[in-house]
């Protein structure tokens, strides 16, 4: 099946493709190609917050290691992809703010016609190399552009998510509602490794001092205002935000307890240490399975870092 193609963001009206640029056919809004990325922005929407994100993420990019496939995905990742790895092959599956990991690569190994978006250029590039690295050029797409503008138009894709990145978008509703729009009536919506409220009213104020001692140390231009101002999610919030966005929910579940635990400890260390470390992927999916287990305990699940969350479009 081929891409969906490409739409104003814009006004959602079809794009003429030349060498370097593409330029929309009814509102006559240009955007560039850079490294064969159309960068899909249009300067209208773009406001202090977007660009604070996007300064952030590409200073994070440029510091980012080299991606590998090989042993990254763990339970907890499978659990929201697996609905969309199952739909019939060539399904058209769209990421919005793949970041540099890209979810959509298991995606795209696994049959389906994959599109990837991020509002950093950055760590679209990033992206591209792992994309190149595992042969998947013809299946999965890349395009820079803002989660609540998406450059398509209506009920073009069978599923639509975003992995771990949903609190970056400074309008989350305006963000679920295109998501929901650009996805046909009975596909999924998916909603992944996104943050519990707990530890935002509990731990992370704790470690408030710990945290500007680590910044003082080390000397970023940028820090993302979204994980400055996230207060997580608590399962009502993510209900009333999905019947808003008139999304049927099939599941919610809590993801990452031990699992967690481990990559937050990696990650601090790294911070502390100011050097890249590399945590055993065997240790984090065998935590992660462990995670299953006790998920299914009563009241553990409130004590689980992250939400997933499968839904589907009204028919």
């Amino acid at each position: 099946m081929p891409h969906p193609p490409f739409h104003c963001p814009n006004c959602h009206q079809p794009l003429s493709t030349h060498q370097l640029a593409m330029t929309c056919r009814s509102c006559r809004a240009t955007y560039p190609v850079r490294h064969g990325i159309p960068q899909l922005l249009h300067p209208r929407f773009m406001d202090s917050f977007k660009e604070s994100e996007q300064h952030f993420h590409d200073e994070l990019s440029a510091s980012a290691t080299n991606r590998s496939i090989a042993s990254r995905s763990s339970r907890f990742h499978n659990r929201f992809k697996q609905p969309m790895m199952e739909l019939p092959l060539g399904s058209a599956v769209l990421e919005v703010a793949c970041g540099t990991r890209v979810d959509g690569v298991e995606i795209a190994a696994a049959g389906q016609s994959a599109t990837a978006l991020d509002i950093s250029p950055d760590a679209v590039v990033q992206a591209q190399s792992l994309v190149r690295q595992v042969g998947l050029e013809g299946r999965l797409r890349l395009a820079v552009s803002d989660a609540e503008h998406l450059p398509f138009s209506d009920r073009v894709f069978d599923a639509t998510f975003v992995a771990a990145s949903f609190h970056h978008f400074p309008n989350q509703l305006s963000a679920l509602l295109e998501m929901r729009r650009v996805t046909k009536p009975g596909g999924l919506v998916i909603f992944g490794v996104e943050p519990q409220a707990w530890p935002y009213r509990t731990l992370y104020r704790w470690l408030g001092p710990l945290k500007r001692y680590i910044r003082r140390r080390q000397y970023r231009m940028y820090n993302s205002v979204a994980d400055d101002s996230t207060e997580g999610y608590t399962e009502p919030q993510l209900r009333e935000l999905f019947r808003r966005a008139d999304l049927e929910i099939q599941e919610v579940s809590p993801a990452k307890l031990l699992s967690e635990c481990y990559d937050s400890s990696v990650r601090l260390l790294q911070r502390l240490l100011r050097r890249q470390l590399h945590p055993w992927a065997w240790l984090d999916h065998r935590l992660a399975d462990v995670d299953a287990g006790l998920e299914r305990l009563p009241g553990i699940s409130k004590l689980f870092w992250h939400w997933n969350v499968i839904s589907r479009v009204p028919v």
